[in-house]
């Protein structure tokens, strides 16, 4: 099967920057996939021709907002403010296709810092009864509805066949937002998995339906931060299943919203960024054992040695791979070093065409390359 390549890119990348589309062409990539709705960002440009930065200082919509659509529910995405010219998608999406780049709404579901309308009560609730003002809770329905019109309206509105679809399911206590001051802390993985927990009404009332008492729950979570218990069991007891199920049960129906929704707006492919850890959160949520839903799955490029316990494709799904070429990595041997990694891959996405300098796109253009060469020996 032949690689598909795509860059990861803004609208604003690529408007009012003539060489940006053709940039991504000539690492040879085959598309774009193409921010349609985005969480607040403050985004180097260093190739632009007209500025440096962005300070994409909300969550927005690229797409055209169509208040008769949104009218009603609980939360809605705002459209883009000074940052970008109105008809941001569609004039990045333009000068991509005149290119002869495929075009791909990337839409980022869970992940939504504009606080407004809901209160903080549809926001993932830790343990302690911090709110995660970034992390919307997939265990409500208005989440869902808002996430599957998001989908929906990215398609129909983009004119795509396809759409890949970015934390699909909560967030946890990691974010990588604005100011954020929580390295000191020094938690471990487990304390992070544990302030990962939501404890939302929502939450709340699923564990209490599962049989296990939401306030004891709580107090194994609080218990357990800090702990040094190794295991995840070890804190949550009995009640680990119930919890994980929880979760699984309020992602999966997600991602059968949204995948039905793009679905009926047009889309003949929905990707879903993925991980195979079931205690995942963020923008790779965890995918990995939710079928019938996606066309494709993509993880983390560092997380492809688990693909022996994929389960078995279906219906002619792919494996993705998404790889930064950004800091920490070191452009210098690049392509060597993923070449190995990546091949056997079906669709390689490169983060990112816009925050990315001179030297790390040339880095793009050889791991593509020499994936290629990989998977085809005879080249």
């Amino acid at each position: 099967m032949t690689l598909r390549a795509l860059w990861c890119a803004y609208p604003w990348d690529l408007i009012d920057a003539p060489d940006a589309a053709s940039r991504a062409r000539d690492t040879g990539a085959d598309g774009i996939a193409l921010a349609a709705a985005y969480h607040g960002v403050r985004a180097a440009t260093p190739l632009h021709p007209r500025h440096r930065l962005v300070d994409a200082q909300h969550s927005a919509i690229y797409v055209p907002y169509r208040a008769e659509i949104w009218r009603g529910h609980r939360i809605r995405p705002r459209p883009a403010g000074d940052w970008v010219s109105e008809g941001a998608f569609q004039s990045a999406a333009t000068s991509a296709r005149a290119a002869g780049l495929e075009v791909e709404p990337w839409v980022v579901l869970t992940h939504h810092d504009d606080r407004g309308g809901d209160g903080g009560s549809l926001r993932v609730h830790n343990a302690f009864g911090d709110v995660y003002g970034y992390a919307l809770c997939p265990s409500h329905e208005a989440v869902r509805e808002y996430c599957a019109t998001l989908a929906s309206e990215s398609v129909l509105l983009s004119g795509a066949e396809s759409v890949v679809v970015e934390a699909c399911g909560p967030l946890g206590v990691e974010h990588l937002g604005a100011h954020e001051k929580t390295t000191g802390s020094d938690w471990s993985a487990l304390d992070a998995a544990l302030l990962s927990i939501c404890f939302c009404n929502e939450c709340e009332r699923a564990m209490a339906a599962a049989g296990h008492d939401p306030d004891a729950v709580r107090n194994r979570v609080r218990g357990g931060v800090g702990s040094g218990a190794a295991r995840i069991d070890q804190v949550l007891a009995d009640a680990t299943t119930a919890v994980l199920d929880v979760r699984r049960s309020a992602r999966d129906l997600l991602a059968h919203v949204v995948s039905v929704a793009a679905r009926a707006a047009g889309a003949k492919k929905v990707r879903f960024h993925a991980q195979p850890d079931p205690w995942a959160t963020g923008p790779f949520a965890a995918l990995w054992d939710t079928p019938g839903v996606a066309d494709a799955l993509i993880l983390p490029a560092d997380h492809l040695s688990a693909r022996e316990r994929l389960r078995a494709p279906q219906n002619g799904e792919r494996l993705g791979a998404y790889l930064s070429v950004l800091p920490p990595e070191n452009p210098e041997g690049f392509a060597t070093l993923w070449a190995s990694r990546l091949r056997g891959v079906d669709d390689l996405y490169l983060y990112h065409l816009g925050l990315a300098s001179a030297q790390r796109v040339d880095a793009g253009a050889a791991v593509i390359d020499a994936v290629r060469v990989a998977g085809d020996p005879g080249r």
